[in-house]
C-alpha cells in the first residue's frame, strides 16, 4: 500500500507524542496508536470545518493573555448529545505542552512548513 499522505500524518503525529502507528491488519480497532493512557485516532482531511479551527485560535488568543498564561480550549456539542458526550478540542501544540509525549527522546523530527512544531535539539 503507498505511503498515502494519512498514513505519513498519522506516523508524523504518533513520534510527536512518543509513540508509532499500528499498521492495518485488522489489530488495531479503530485505534491509530496508542500511548499507556490514550488510544488516538488522527484524521486529516481535505474540508474541515473553518469555524472550528476559529472558535479554537480565538480562545487560545484569548487564553494567552491572561496571567499566567493559559491553554485555549473548545468543548463542542453534537446536536441533541449529552453533554458528557461533546467534543473536546484543544491545539496539537497545546496538547503536547500539557501531557508532554511518552518517551520525549523519540522526538528527533521537524513537522513539513512547522519548525517550531517540534524543540530543537541543542
Amino acid at each position: 500500500m503507498s505511503d498515502t499522505r494519512w498514513k505519513a500524518f498519522e506516523r508524523r503525529v504518533a513520534v510527536l507524542l512518543g509513540t508509532t502507528r499500528i499498521p492495518v491488519t485488522g489489530e488495531r480497532d479503530g485505534a491509530d496508536f496508542e500511548t499507556p493512557m490514550f488510544c488516538f485516532q488522527a484524521k486529516k482531511r481535505k474540508t474541515f470545518p473553518g469555524y472550528v479551527a476559529e472558535w479554537l485560535e480565538a480562545i487560545r488568543r484569548k487564553a494567552a493573555t491572561r496571567s499566567p498564561a493559559k491553554t485555549g480550549v473548545v468543548i463542542l456539542q453534537q446536536p441533541r448529545g449529552a453533554d458528557l458526550d461533546a467534543l473536546v478540542v484543544v491545539s496539537l501544540r497545546d496538547w503536547l505542552e500539557l501531557h508532554g509525549p511518552t518517551h520525549p527522546t523519540t522526538i528527533e523530527m521537524q513537522i513539513v512548513g512547522d519548525p517550531a512544531a517540534v524543540p530543537a535539539r541543542g
